[in-house]
């Protein structure tokens, strides 16, 4: 499960956060060749065609506001 913590610390790193909608990733799904390479060269061609599923991503602010689980699940420093 996709964490929003991981969303919010991204963006220094990159030129865009993207998240895909994993139930609307059918190709990948339902290969029968499966493996990490693979699949990765998948998203990459649907990323690079710009086909993508994205899924929306609230705001930090919005997350925090209403108390979703995965705030909890950031992990502590140190």
């Amino acid at each position: 499960m996709f964490s929003g913590w991981i969303y919010d610390h991204l963006p220094p790193y990159a030129e865009a956060v993207k998240v895909a909608h994993a139930l609307m990733l059918r190709a990948i799904a339902a290969a029968k060749k499966k493996n990490d390479r693979i699949d990765a060269g998948k998203i990459a061609d649907c990323l690079r065609c710009d086909f993508l599923p994205e899924c929306h991503m609230a705001t930090t602010a919005i997350r925090k506001s209403h108390g979703t689980p995965e705030t909890s699940q950031e992990p502590k420093p140190g």
